[in-house]
């Protein structure tokens, strides 16, 4: 069995995170909302949606783990983050969405340049709030994870960081700097739950390539003291977890990986993202993009008397995995799932600005 001590990030990593993103003067936690309307819709104990729709004005989770990320390399050249010498560096990132946008809004808090690559099937909406946030776009033929590799090719000049959520091959630092800030989510949860003295019984993640699940997993557990029961959820086209948990070693899934959540439209995982997964994921579920439209719609004009929630294609995509289980008598089954069951969800990201 694997303990918490040998999976990185560590817990020093993830407390130092902790401690470097709350001193920021942009920081403010984000909310846990109460979903009783949902939770009565879904015939469960009670809900909980860990609202990022807002998180550093970005409306995103992503927010938490490249800033850190970046920060972290500026630190390891010896570079004091803001500083004029930070001007001659480019900090690089593949994305199919918003840890593009947090690279992009991290470098401009640095004092760096962006340059963010994206694949063929990333909507101009998504690509422009880059723009806005001063990075330059590389386009891709291909899909996300064409992306990264460009970015990876692109990396290799002295004056380049590499500010990727994503480690094919369990070498990157960053990577796990990355999901050190992603485990600040965790820790939140965590202090807040605490005050109601509930302890989640399934904590349902969105996963792309798996580094947010894995990072707030981690933050859940060391803060806790308790493994999380984290329940995985994917888009059909794009299930690598899935398919990796199946056969227990990383797994490439073939094909374009479109979906509507495009912030999951990733065909292989990370491995350090793997690694923390498989040692928390209880089981794990792939849903369409109909399932994943209709419980957005749903959520966004407010459900037995809960409030709207602000989300997006991607953000909704664990309410919408744990909506398809509880509906079904045979997932409900399978996931242990019933009408005690305490269960904790992240909405990702809010809804994309009009322009």
């Amino acid at each position: 069995m694997t303990t918490i001590d040998a999976l990185k990030p560590g817990r020093e990593d993830i407390y130092q995170a902790f401690d470097l993103i709350s001193s920021w003067l942009e920081y403010q936690q984000s909310p846990l909302i109460p979903a009783p309307g949902l939770a009565r819709e879904l015939d469960l104990g009670a809900v909980w949606i860990k609202d990022e729709s807002k998180r550093f004005g970005l409306g995103g989770v992503k927010a938490l783990g490249a800033p850190y990320g970046l920060k972290q390399q500026l630190l390891k050249r010896g570079l004091t983050p803001g500083s004029p010498q930070c001007a001659d560096y480019t900090a690089i990132a593949a994305t199919d969405g918003n840890h593009g946008l947090a690279v992009a809004w991290a470098a401009q808090k640095f004092g760096c340049h962006a340059q963010i690559y994206v694949g063929s099937d990333v909507d101009q909406a998504r690509i422009q709030r880059i723009v806005n946030n001063g990075a330059e776009i590389i386009r891709i033929k291909g899909t996300y994870d064409d992306a990264v590799v460009a970015a990876e090719a692109a990396a290799k000049s002295q004056n380049i960081l590499l500010i990727t959520d994503t480690d094919y091959g369990d070498t990157l630092d960053v990577t796990r700097d990355i999901m050190a800030g992603y485990a600040v989510l965790g820790i939140e949860c965590t202090r807040q739950l605490q005050r109601t003295n509930s302890i989640p019984s399934h904590v349902f993640l969105q996963c792309g390539v798996g580094g947010m699940a894995a990072g707030c997993a981690m933050g859940l557990w060391h803060e806790s003291g308790q493994k999380p029961n984290v329940y995985s959820v994917e888009a059909t086209n794009a299930a690598c977890i899935k398919a990796s948990l199946a056969k227990n070693k990383l797994t490439s899934v073939p094909g374009k990986l479109l979906t509507r959540m495009i912030g999951l439209s990733c065909g292989r995982p990370s491995f350090p993202a793997f690694e923390i997964l498989r040692a928390v994921c209880k089981d794990s579920i792939a849903i369409n993009d109909d399932v994943a439209k209709q419980v957005q719609d749903r959520l966004s004009y407010g459900i037995n008397d809960d409030q709207p929630l602000d989300t997006w294609d991607t953000g909704i995509a664990g309410i919408a995995g744990l909506w398809h289980v509880a509906k079904s008598a045979e997932l409900r089954k399978q996931f242990n799932i019933n009408t005690h069951s305490e269960v904790l969800v992240v909405n990702s990201e809010g809804a994309i600005p009009s322009p």
